[in-house]
């Protein structure tokens, strides 16, 4: 089987190694995210934040929420906008980002773990956004997402593509990249060190997450009482296009993200 350099399968959980690994990491990442061609800014925020809709007047979780993108945007869009985020190094920079932008939001430390702290249905939305592969136990984190939703709730969820997780890089003689996937359905716990883990002086950090099909990300929410309304593999927008192009037709080969809408139904 394939993988990346400095990728190893390996035994345990992931939460606490990933926790700490993007707390050491929160830099580099703000870094990654004022450079113009992230993919993240190129695909997935945009994506996502069609996929939300309407979001004015409704209270909204973001269950690790890192930087606060979504959550700060939630403000602006006059949502009430509540995030939770394990790495305390990410989430002191997301208290910073927001009070410098005047968006009241309602910060705390921790993760998934925290669900159970609040009321039945006291959510309309629950965001997941590129968290799901650092949680060890998706039936319970679905489960405690559609309890603390109003009944008209739903979750909104984006992952690396499973199809690209773990991929290879490989470059054709004209330089266009593809992908190779290898291993797809050998799920697991991984060890990683790639480019975004870099501690403030360019150390190498170790971090950990799980690697999941489609199949294992779905019938944990099936199971929970979700009815999935959406599933998205976006594409660029134009605006894209136009910044990186060579990044974007990348990405139509093999797909960076996946994102998922699923509405709760009562049980």
């Amino acid at each position: 089987m394939l993988l990346p350099p400095s990728v190893r399968y390996c035994d345990g959980l992931v939460s606490d190694v990933a926790r700490d690994a993007w707390s050491r990491a929160a830099r580099n990442w703000v870094r990654h995210n004022e450079t113009p061609n992230n993919m993240n800014d190129l695909i997935e925020r945009p994506a996502m934040q069609a996929l939300l809709g309407e979001v004015a007047g409704k209270r909204t979780l973001e269950v690790g929420c890192g930087l606060a993108h979504y959550s700060r945007w939630l403000a602006q869009q006059g949502a009430e906008a509540w995030g939770l985020e394990p790495a305390p190094r990410l989430l002191e920079l997301a208290q910073a980002m927001a009070e410098a932008e005047g968006a009241g939001l309602a910060l705390r430390a921790g993760g998934v773990e925290l669900l159970p702290e609040y009321p039945d249905g006291h959510f309309d939305i629950v965001l997941l956004p590129m968290v799901l592969e650092y949680v060890d136990d998706l039936d319970e984190t679905f489960r405690q997402a559609h309890r603390v939703l109003r009944p008209d709730g739903f979750v909104a969820i984006s992952i690396v593509h499973p199809m690209r997780n773990l991929s290879v890089k490989h470059l054709t003689a004209d330089g266009e990249e593809l992908r190779i996937v290898s291993g797809y359905l050998n799920s697991g716990v991984y060890e990683w060190s790639l480019w975004i883990m870099k501690d403030d002086d360019g150390n190498d950090i170790t971090c950990r997450s799980q690697r999941r099909t489609l199949q294992e990300h779905v019938e944990p929410l099936v199971r929970a009482g979700f009815l999935i309304e959406a599933i998205l593999e976006p594409d660029a927008a134009p605006a894209a296009w136009r910044i990186d192009a060579a990044r974007c037709k990348e990405n139509r080969h093999c797909p960076q993200f996946l994102l998922l809408k699923a509405v709760k139904r009562e049980r």
